[in-house]
């Protein structure tokens, strides 16, 4: 819109109104002097560029059809996508993607799926797995050249690992648990009665696959027999029968043990690691609670062998917001558990996108690039936040404002400074609901 200076004040806020503009959003502007500044500003609040984007724009409603071949069950899974908000500009990467849409590696114990860099090109600093382990399913005996890290999303695991010094540990996970493996570290996972277990893996490299992991097996089999006889001190016949092709997932033939017998099996005389691999994030008090939801908090302050991956998980209340906010110090991988969301990003360009999550859905945002996500739906929206990096940090942008000179803020975006005084300087990070 391109108020001339006959249009009245009515006019324009009829104009104002078809771009779906909310009274709230008129009062926090600063009230008729702001609105009347920004209706005559390019394109007008809430719709600022030229030439103008988005739905409302369109004068010709048949411009906004589409005729063509497509699939309306899947078009329709990302509402954003399809009727983008007036404020998106000029796009940006993809930062959406899902598991949903991934096939899976389907072996007798259970199966796996993976979002690599191959997949997901945006996402350079994290790859994604999602498995699932029958009861009695185990993963293999292996290793990785990256740091991984994961969130068990269902039922019951149990995990091994030897560290560098020979200290071995043992431990069974439950939904919300999070474990941390050192690059490098071996390791196995089984799940357990009575339904097995589901969990999501992020290695901190996004050119990390998980069908491409050093198994015991593999090296077994290509290993000449006398190296094998000599290397454990057995004879040679001994080794007459080990499996000529590697496991990776396979159904044990003999129900888990109780983790004290294992654990017995297990006790090295290097003792125990000092530090956990393991976090019970779900039994934590939240980092951060308001009444629209909570934040928890699980970096190398608190687990503390979790040196590259730091992690968060988020609940949002029904219009609740996680508020606008950006992280100076790494990329953000963001898997959505429960709820609908919606995401918007933005870049310098000015560039901004939104996206429409759902669960088993991943979002990424670059280091440094403006985002916030909203509950969209009448449950509880639950996602992880996942960072390679030591720590989690974060800027809020209404802490900032807060914090600043209010002449400065009230110049910048002609706002009166009875306003910022009512910004919120306590970081609560979900609003507002």
């Amino acid at each position: 819109m391109k108020p001339t200076q006959k249009q009245s004040l009515v006019e324009i806020m009829r104009s104002l109104m078809r771009a779906s503009l909310s009274r709230r959003t008129v009062l926090a502007a600063g009230g008729l002097a702001t609105l009347t500044a920004a209706a005559r500003a390019a394109g007008g609040f809430g719709n600022p560029d030229l030439p103008a984007e988005g739905a409302v724009n369109v004068t010709n409603p048949k411009a906004l059809t589409d005729p063509g071949p497509q699939d309306p069950g899947l078009a329709s899974f990302e509402s954003a996508f399809l009727n983008p908000p007036a404020t998106d500009v000029n796009g940006m990467p993809q930062f959406w993607a899902s598991f949903n849409l991934v096939p899976k590696r389907i072996q007798d114990g259970g199966w796996a799926r993976q979002i690599t860099r191959d997949d997901f090109h945006i996402s350079t600093t994290i790859a994604g797995v999602n498995m699932r382990l029958g009861p009695g399913g185990v993963r293999e005996l292996h290793w990785h050249q990256q740091a991984e890290w994961s969130v068990v999303t269902y039922g019951n695991c149990r995990i091994t690992i030897l560290d560098q010094e020979g200290r071995p540990q043992v431990a069974d996970v439950k939904e919300g648990d999070l474990w941390y493996f050192p690059a490098g570290l071996p390791h196995s996972l089984q799940g357990l009665d009575p339904d097995g277990t589901e969990f999501v893996l992020a290695f901190d490299n996004g050119e990390s696959s998980e069908f491409n992991t050093l198994l015991v097996t593999d090296w077994i089999a290509h290993t000449p027999p006398d190296v094998l006889a000599k290397n454990f001190g057995v004879p040679v016949e001994a080794f007459k029968n080990i499996p000529l092709h590697n496991k990776w997932i396979y159904q044990s033939n003999q129900p888990a043990p109780s983790l004290e017998t294992v654990e017995a099996q297990m006790a090295a005389a290097a003792g125990n690691p000092p530090h956990p691999f393991v976090f019970r994030l779900g039994e934590m008090s939240p980092s951060h609670e308001t009444k629209s939801g909570t934040v928890r908090i699980a970096d190398s302050s608190n687990f503390l062998v979790s040196k590259t991956i730091a992690s968060t998980q988020v609940v949002v209340k029904p219009g609740g917001l996680r508020e606008m906010h950006w992280h100076p110090n790494a990329d953000e991988w963001a898997y959505f558990l429960k709820g609908t969301a919606r995401m918007t990003v933005f870049n310098t360009g000015p560039a901004a996108m939104t996206a429409d999550f759902h669960p088993g859905d991943i979002g990424y945002v670059k280091k440094g690039l403006g985002h916030y996500i909203e509950n969209t739906g009448n449950t509880d929206l639950v996602f992880m936040e996942v960072f390679r990096a030591e720590r989690f940090e974060e800027v809020l942008l209404a802490d900032w404002l807060a914090h600043s000179p209010v002449g400065m803020v009230a110049e910048t975006l002609n706002l009166d400074p009875s306003i910022i005084a009512q910004f919120p300087k306590n970081r609560p990070d979900i609003v507002p609901a």
